[in-house]
């Protein structure tokens, strides 16, 4: 797989390689803000800003001199077309911030924004994907990568699988995957599925299993509870247990406990009964169960605990009955 996404991304590294260099000088012309469109991927949240007070949006569009903006957000913000604003940040000739935002989204900036015209997308990836490769992978990468995967063109998707391969830092691959699943489609949901079976790494398994619980497209659940009944590391398949909570998947409950009854580490047990206990709907009564059934000692302790922090009637009344029956 890999050998293939190499022969790709040098491809992609090559086209226009003179259209891109001149792209590039044109950004780096003159430090501040520089602009310009291209399509953005169908099928996603436009990427726009808000703040929310009271569970409800209060402010919308982006403050580029600010540091807050969401990614793919519309909460309150209409989607008017398909086109993404690609900001880039440029200080003593060198980018150090790329964001971005639907052309639709209302921007503000403290100073003027420069605006280049007619940029072919192909390039405009090209240039994107030469920055990611010269950087050496960080926690600020994120929003160069949303960018990329932004972009509604194919290779967008390849970058992205290069940008998640084993040779690059931790924190970069985590990244790229989760804009996989949350960008690129089908296609993207089964790069992250790869990943979270096979990648031999177990912290980045953990991070792709994340990815796949917030794709946004094909059924990633089946694969997640897979992984949960399958890895070889305890702290994944607990992991893989809790995120399976998060997804609001009707199957979670059921199957949470079921793993729990035949999980044979501590640690993922602990992990399973939280995730119960972390169930949108159903949670004290899956809980319930486990005190009620027929599994290990620690984690009906774990159960007591969690029905414990809950504190509704349901809660206390099976807690009653639990010290109220002997011993």
């Amino acid at each position: 797989m890999w050998r293939a996404v190499v022969g790709l991304l040098a491809v992609l590294a090559t086209t226009n390689a003179t259209a891109v260099a001149k792209l590039e000088r044109e950004v780096l012309a003159g430090d501040g803000w520089v602009v310009w469109r291209v399509p953005m991927v169908a099928g996603v949240e436009a990427p726009c800003c808000h703040s929310v007070r009271r569970g409800q949006p209060v402010q919308h569009g982006c403050a580029l001199d600010r540091g807050e903006w969401s990614f793919g957000s519309e909460r309150g913000h209409v989607r008017t077309d398909d086109t993404l604003s690609v900001y880039v940040h440029v200080a003593d000739h060198r980018i150090d911030d790329v964001r971005a935002i639907a052309a639709s989204c209302p921007v503000a900036s403290r100073t003027p924004v420069r605006v280049l015209d007619g940029i072919d997308p192909a390039e405009s990836l090209a240039l994107l994907v030469a920055e990611a490769q010269a950087r050496g992978g960080s926690r600020g990468d994120g929003p160069l990568l949303a960018a990329i995967g932004y972009h509604g063109l194919p290779d967008a998707t390849t970058a992205l699988v290069g940008l998640a391969a084993p040779w690059n830092a931790r924190e970069r691959r985590g990244q790229a995957l989760f804009w996989l699943g949350r960008l690129r489609g089908v296609e993207g949901t089964q790069a992250v599925e790869h990943s979270a079976r096979q990648d031999a790494d177990p912290d980045l398994r953990e991070k792709a299993i994340f990815a796949l619980s917030q794709a946004s497209a094909g059924d990633p659940y089946p694969t997640i509870l897979g992984i949960a009944r399958s890895d070889t590391n305890a702290r994944v398949r607990g992991q893989a247990l809790f995120w399976m909570a998060q997804m609001d998947d009707p199957r979670a409950a059921r199957d949470i406990t079921a793993a729990l009854a035949t999980e044979t580490s501590p640690e993922a047990r602990e992990q399973a009964v939280f995730a119960l206990s972390q169930l949108d709907d159903g949670a004290e009564d899956a809980l319930i169960g486990v005190l009620r059934g027929d599994f290990p000692r620690d984690a009906k302790k774990r159960a007591l605990f969690w029905l414990g922090q809950s504190g509704s009637p349901k809660a206390i009344e099976a807690l009653d009955a639990v010290l109220a029956s002997p011993p």
